[in-house]
């Protein structure tokens, strides 16, 4: 097994401390000493927290669009925003610390969203699911809103600041209830087929 390396094991280490703690809440002594060296030698892989958060971001996007070129699978889906949930709860101090990121994350949405409206679209034709492209479009848009704000929604709604994997639950049940009124039922064939 390939031994990991002392960057790679920072960022296994900070994200799970941004994920427990918060971002603005962990400093460079607590990352350093989590990870067992000093200040100095985090100093030597990344300069500033922001750095570290741009790396994480790379590896972030990286398993979001792994993630969209498959099948719509959306426990996949809420399975990585909780892994990566620092940066959906966090996302206005990430902004501030890192500003180059808004715009990354502008870019990773739309190629996660042109991904999941091609998703869709296949679905449609091969008769999983009954929506119009005006449809697809609202859904899209709706179900981009709620996994990306839903972490959100629950801390301003509910003062929930440590999501849980109940949580999770309560997310992924929030984004099937979109979707839910267009799939079609597995023994039933869609109107169009059961005309032929």
């Amino acid at each position: 097994m390939k031994r990991q390396s002392t960057r790679e094991r920072i960022l296994v280490i900070c994200r799970t401390l941004f994920n427990d703690h918060g971002i603005a809440s962990v400093t460079t002594a607590a990352i350093a000493q989590a990870a067992g060296i000093n200040e100095g030698n985090l100093y030597y892989y990344f300069k500033k927290k922001a750095n570290i958060l741009s790396a994480l971001f790379e590896q972030f996007a990286e398993e979001q669009l792994a993630l969209a070129e498959q099948e719509q699978d959306m426990r996949a889906w809420f399975q990585v925003m909780w892994e990566w949930r620092f940066f959906y709860r966090d996302s206005m101090i990430i902004f501030a610390m890192e500003p180059a990121l808004r715009a990354g994350l502008r870019e990773l949405s739309d190629q996660v969203q042109g991904q999941g409206r091609k998703n869709l679209s296949e679905m449609v034709k091969s008769g999983r699911m009954q929506a119009t492209e005006a449809q697809l479009e609202v859904l899209l848009e709706n179900s981009w809103i709620i996994s990306t704000y839903w972490i959100e929604y629950l801390h301003s709604r509910h003062g929930i600041s440590e999501v849980t994997k109940e949580h999770l639950d309560w997310g992924y049940k929030q984004m099937s209830a979109l979707f839910e009124p267009y799939f079609v039922p597995v023994n039933e064939k869609p109107a169009s087929s059961a005309a032929s």
